[in-house]
């Protein structure tokens, strides 16, 4: 074990190390903003955009290829790299850009501290140059949500547990496809007015339809929340059956009479066939307990499994429906199609779905 002296000359060598690699980094990275000047420059002679988030996704999907191994892990990579794309921006905008504060968008919900939205939403403002922040807020009660973007002039929100159906009844207009569906999360703050969506019906139904066609297709659907009648509702209008099956008896029959389809309980799952199963319930979320709503009997090959939790990525009935020889698909792609559906409802801007994907792949890989 080093002596205390020993330490200190140990620690000033690799301090003057540090101070020749960041004099080389720093030469370096005057080049490459350099380079993006002089292209800044022959893009206004050409009268061509600034932005290219095609060519930032290929520059980030390249670095992290090359990221292979070492100290520095991919989501690490990202927030290094995404301060210095911009720094190249400004110089090709010539710094006239973002006079005016940003506007504010919150998510909501109860817990909130696990949630990605605003890490995907930070980055989807970035990429598209949209003048934005995103924070998560903890709210205990639905009312809260209105006050609060009322209040402090937050623009667009993202409403998660457990306000989906709370929150729909307090706000000023409802899109008729959240109508149709009875449950919100996502809301547009226009002047004080305030509109409800629901996206997670798209989010779900892109998932799903990336690997099979739903239509005909039996689906069996834990849960009876904001997040299970929105599946429910996207998948049924792609022309798959759903049954419900809840813990709660009255909760998921009352579902099934609205929606119009079947309801089991959720101890008969095991005796229920069907060709889809997805969990539309928060059991196994992190931090809470590696836990799985679906028995293992209730699994079979061939089924097609989809849990809409994404944190973690892989969860116990994940893991334990490939194991029993299913097709899986976890959380996150549905997560990032609703995230792009609810930028382009606050911004009116296509929502940059790669870079989104790129930063919540990442954080979810760094978050285990």
């Amino acid at each position: 074990m080093p002596t205390e002296s020993t330490a200190k000359i140990r620690i000033t060598d690799l301090r003057e190390r540090i101070n020749v690699i960041d004099a080389q980094i720093l030469e370096r990275l005057k080049e490459r903003l350099s380079a993006a000047r002089k292209i800044g420059q022959l893009k206004a002679a050409s009268d061509a955009s600034v932005l290219d988030t095609g060519r930032e996704v290929e520059v980030l999907t390249r670095l992290l290829a090359e990221n292979l191994s070492g100290e520095l892990g991919n989501f690490d990579l990202l927030k290094i790299y995404r301060p210095i794309i911009s720094a190249a921006r400004d110089l090709q905008h010539q710094g006239k850009r973002h006079a005016d504060p940003p506007s504010l968008y919150a998510v909501f919900g109860n817990p909130i501290g696990h949630s990605l939205s605003p890490l995907m939403h930070t980055a989807a403002f970035w990429a598209t140059g949209y003048n934005g922040t995103c924070f998560a807020v903890e709210a205990t009660e639905s009312q809260q949500i209105v006050n609060g973007m009322k209040t402090i002039g937050i623009r667009g929100a993202s409403v998660t547990i457990p306000h989906k159906t709370a929150v729909l009844p307090l706000l000023d207009e409802i899109d008729d496809q959240a109508g149709k569906i009875g449950a919100v999360n996502t809301v547009l703050n226009q002047s004080g007015v305030t509109k409800g969506f629901n996206t997670d019906c798209d989010g779900v139904v892109s998932a799903l339809t990336a690997v099979a066609d739903l239509a005909g297709k039996s689906v069996l659907l834990v849960g009876a929340g904001g997040a299970a009648r929105a599946a429910a509702f996207g998948i049924q209008s792609a022309g798959g059956r759903v049954t419900i099956c809840n813990r709660t008896a009255d909760k998921g029959e009352r579902l099934a009479l609205e929606l119009d389809c079947e309801f089991e309980p959720l101890d008969k799952l095991p005796l229920l066939e069907s060709e889809i199963l997805i969990n539309a319930t928060p059991v196994g979320m992190a931090p809470g307990p590696d836990a799985s709503v679906v028995p293992e009997n209730a699994l079979r090959n061939g089924m097609l499994v989809m849990d809409l939790v994404y944190t973690p990525l892989r969860t116990r009935l994940l893991r334990e429906a490939a194991a029993a020889g299913c097709e899986t698909i976890d959380g996150c792609e549905m997560f990032i199609h609703q995230g792009a559906r609810q930028f382009e409802i606050w911004t009116g801007l296509a929502a940059p779905v790669e870079i989104m994907r790129l930063f919540v792949h990442a954080a979810l890989a760094k978050n285990g």
